[in-house]
């Protein structure tokens, strides 16, 4: 039976895991998308475009990792990028809004859009930030009893706060 693959029964960690595949969902969707427009017009800014894409798939497969392994230290690296991205995400919001000339229903439209994607961006940071304060006060309250396997004592019992 430890060969299985099993859903967690925590909501709180089945929703990091939901958000993750969505992650990974999106992120797939916009290398496909730079990568479309970086064949048809190839520049400086489409190849950063297509080079953020991959570092975005790098960590929402860390995100998956993390959240399957427990490791903490994954979950940072998500939470870290993710939040640098809301920030520009933000910064570009703000500066599209108040650099505009005009204020029409495409204009309004684009900026909804945005200020959606954000409001999606923050409540994911949230929720996957309360996973990892749950399992990093498990990992204070564990000790060195928590991850032996990483320290290659295999003898003992890794303990994941899931599986309890």
């Amino acid at each position: 039976m430890s060969g299985e693959l099993s859903f967690p029964k925590d909501n709180l960690l089945r929703t990091c895991f939901l958000i993750a595949a969505c992650e990974l969902l999106r992120s797939v969707y916009f290398s496909f998308s730079s990568v479309s427009v970086m064949i048809l017009h190839s520049n400086t800014y489409t190849i950063m475009a297509f080079s953020s894409t991959v570092a975005w798939i790098f960590t929402v497969i860390a995100l998956f990792v993390g959240l399957s392994k427990g490791r903490p230290t994954l979950l940072v690296f998500w939470l870290l990028f993710t939040c640098f991205a809301t920030v520009t995400d933000i910064i570009y919001l703000i500066w599209n809004v108040t650099s505009s000339p005009i204020f029409d229903a495409k204009h309004f439209k684009h900026w909804t859009i945005s200020y959606l994607g954000i409001f999606y961006e923050v409540t994911c940071l949230y929720l996957v930030f309360r996973y990892f304060r749950r399992l990093y006060s498990y990992i204070l309250l564990e000790g060195d009893n928590y991850d032996v396997t990483s320290k290659g004592e295999s003898s003992k019992l890794r303990l994941m706060p899931h599986t309890i």
